[in-house]
């Protein structure tokens, strides 16, 4: 009776441990972390000197919009520049040798690039925006950012 009465026991709580609904992580909206990392040269204004930088990430549905756009442009409206193609936006700033990391967001369903823009001193003499193609559903991304000079620097780990 006792061995019988331990069976029933292990039985209950091997069943309850187990789920009714099923995981599915594709069905998951993707999660992206940030890492930026500003190097102590950074965005030199005109007599040299590192300065902060702002720095702008971008969801988008498409990128052409973002890739065709001039600096000035942006800067001055970006709502209107990337049109239908903007979804959702994150402003930061980084002093000269500063790391900043980012905990998750969740991306929009309609999210599939994120891009970034730099706001240096020197537009013209900089690459101030960089894009990546993200999928929207059941990833995690982790963009790491490094800002040098009047150089953003974009990488995508999964």
């Amino acid at each position: 009776m006792n061995k019988a009465l331990w069976m029933v026991f292990a039985f209950m709580v091997l069943t309850a441990c187990s789920s009714s609904g099923k995981y599915e992580p594709a069905k998951e909206p993707t999660k992206i972390t940030l890492s930026l990392v500003s190097a102590e040269e950074v965005n030199p204004n005109i007599w040299g000197e590192a300065s902060p930088i702002e720095i702008q990430v971008f969801e988008l549905a498409d990128d052409s919009m973002f890739m065709s756009s001039d600096y000035d442009q942006m800067k001055n409206d970006y709502k209107k520049v990337l049109r239908s193609n903007f979804i959702k936006n994150y402003d930061y700033v980084l002093t000269p040798g500063q790391f900043k990391f980012v905990n998750a967001f969740e991306v929009d369903a309609d999210t599939n690039y994120i891009g970034i823009m730099a706001h240096f001193a020197e537009p013209e003499l900089s690459e101030w925006k960089k894009v990546v193609k993200v999928l929207n559903k059941g990833r995690e991304y982790h963009l790491l950012m490094l800002f040098k000079d009047y150089d953003v620097k974009l990488d995508k780990v999964e």
